[in-house]
Formats: structure tokens, C-alpha cells, sequence
């Protein structure tokens, strides 16, 4: 009669005792510490506001939306016209560029050709021309890093001409 409650209570011991030496360990551990949970703790460790569309009504002072016209704190155009002089000089460089990436393009284009089995010549010998030992894929990687450079180039020329306020239009 008394043998099965026994065992059952020394059960149920067992498993509790972990748990109160584990709360008596937390109480003791470092009073001087506050307590994030107790009304003595600092007013920088509280959590923050968070604002929803619901309660923005209830918040004092300005807002900052995203978008707001009257919040920028730039401006999208220049105030002032850019240097006729900094735009043709630009312009210039630019149509140098394109010349020599359209030159660049149809040399790509002639050894494609070459490389697909197409005639590329129209039998005429060009004299300013002269042979080359090179392999006609090597040909084709060094000109495509010169494309790259001079793509790299003239997009620096029209970040430039942003930077100092050159309408597009001006460019062309």
C-alpha cells in the first residue's frame, strides 16, 4: 500500500531539483547588476518606439517619409549652366572614343567572320594593312579588351560630365 507512492515521490525529487537549484544559483549570482525587467533599470536599455501607420498619428514633432519633396537635402539639378568650353572638350573626346570603338567593332566583325568561314575580303589588296603572326583568337581577346577599356573610358567621360553639370544633350 505504501511501496508505490514511494518511488513516485522520489521521482518527482529527483526531477525537481535541478530546476530550484538552478533558480537559487540566478538569484545569487550578481545583485549588482539591474534587473532589465525592474523599474530601476536605466531608460537606455528600455526598447524603442516602433511607429505604425495605425499610432503615426499620436507622434509630436516632424516625420521623415520617404519621398517627402520638402525633406530633401539635395537638389537634382545644378543651379548653374555647365562651361561651354568643359562640354565641347568633352564632346571631342567622346566622338574620339566611339571612332575607335566602331574601328575596334568592325575588326571584331571582320574576324568572326574569318572564324565562321565567310570571305572577308574583297580581293583587294589594302596596303596600310600588313600580315600578322598572331592567331586570329588572340587577335579577337586583346580586342575585346580594348573595347572594354574604351567602353570603361567613355563611361568615365559622361560620369565626368554629370559631375559638372553637362546636359546629355549636349554631348550629342
Amino acid at each position: 500500500m505504501f511501496g508505490r507512492p514511494l518511488p513516485l515521490l522520489l521521482l518527482v525529487g529527483f526531477l525537481a531539483f535541478p530546476l530550484l537549484v538552478r533558480s537559487q544559483d540566478k538569484s545569487q549570482e550578481n545583485p549588482s547588476t539591474p534587473n532589465p525587467a525592474s523599474p530601476t533599470a536605466p531608460a537606455s536599455e528600455t526598447s524603442k518606439k516602433v511607429w505604425t501607420n495605425e499610432n503615426l498619428a499620436g507622434a509630436k514633432g516632424t516625420v521623415s517619409v520617404v519621398g517627402d519633396k520638402r525633406n530633401q537635402a539635395y537638389h537634382m539639378a545644378s543651379g548653374h549652366p555647365a562651361d561651354p568650353a568643359t562640354a565641347a572638350r568633352i564632346k571631342k573626346s567622346l566622338e574620339k572614343l566611339q571612332s575607335q570603338l566602331d574601328e575596334v567593332n568592325n575588326k571584331l566583325k571582320s574576324y568572326k567572320q574569318f572564324q565562321d568561314g565567310e570571305p572577308v575580303s574583297t580581293g583587294a589588296r589594302d596596303v596600310t594593312k600588313g600580315y600578322s603572326r598572331t592567331p586570329v583568337d588572340q587577335q579577337m581577346v586583346q580586342l575585346l579588351d580594348k573595347k572594354k577599356q574604351l567602353e570603361a573610358e567613355i563611361g568615365d567621360l559622361v560620369d565626368e560630365a554629370r559631375a559638372k553639370g553637362v546636359d546629355p544633350g549636349q554631348l550629342r
